[in-house]
């Protein structure tokens, strides 16, 4: 309910705001449709991963992964998947009832290519989450507890992906970095790319996701060689 919820209330504050005469980057059809969908964007695209392969690292679990031939990896990535599933089910719903109840208030785009292609990025945007995830939950290798990487991330991914508020009403002064810096192709891009808003053209911000999901792999499978090194584990 809380994913509905909380972007039903910014919407109605901006409307509010826009009602009060506050002059937007954006046209109040586009933040409508932006909040309609934002729910189910970041569901999608969310991940679970670090707060249980820490506890893998710490608590020695990741013993019987070595062990075997499959990839603790692997386990985490099937497990989000399976939870999107079932979180999906009961999101679509509401988010169905909230689209029929703001209807008149919004567009979606008629094109099929479209929605496919941002059907694509949300799919870069979710293998970029995990591998964020994979980073941090890495980092139990070094630190006993890694929540204060965790709280820190909860706090600064959603700011700089536009899962909060869109990224086109940030100040001026933030608008540039805004646009280049990795958070923005976790939530903020397949929204733009799906609604026809991309900032700094479509071909330029599909490279830039693309370069960002490779810097993201790199960096996951460094950190993760780097720890798996320093790993020692005892078994009963």
């Amino acid at each position: 309910m809380g994913n509905v919820l909380v972007p039903l209330i910014s919407l109605f504050v901006w409307q509010a705001a826009i009602a009060s005469g506050a002059q937007l980057p954006t046209t109040p059809r586009y933040l409508t449709a932006y909040f309609v969908l934002i729910s189910i964007v970041n569901m999608l695209t969310n991940s679970w991963t670090a707060f249980y392969l820490a506890e893998e690292i710490r608590g020695g679990g990741l013993n019987r992964y070595l062990c075997r031939a499959t990839s603790t990896h692997v386990d985490a990535l099937a497990n989000n998947v399976g939870e999107k599933v079932i979180k999906l089910i009961l999101l679509v719903p509401m988010v169905a009832v909230l689209a029929v109840a703001l209807g008149d208030r919004f567009d979606l785009p008629q094109a099929l290519w479209r929605w496919l292609l941002a059907f694509g990025c949300l799919i870069i945007a979710a293998l970029m989450t995990w591998l964020l995830d994979v980073m941090i939950g890495s980092l139990a290798f070094w630190f006993s507890d890694v929540n204060g990487f965790l709280r820190a991330s909860e706090v600064i991914v959603p700011l700089l992906s536009g899962a909060v508020i869109p990224l086109a009403l940030l100040p001026d002064a933030l608008h540039g970095l805004s646009q280049v810096q990795p958070f923005r192709f976790l939530v903020s891009f397949p929204l733009e790319v799906l609604l026809g808003n991309v900032q700094g053209g479509l071909v330029t911000g599909l490279l830039c996701q693309l370069g960002w999901l490779l810097v993201f792999a790199a960096a996951a499978r460094l950190i993760w060689r780097l720890g798996i090194r320093t790993y020692s584990g005892a078994g009963a």
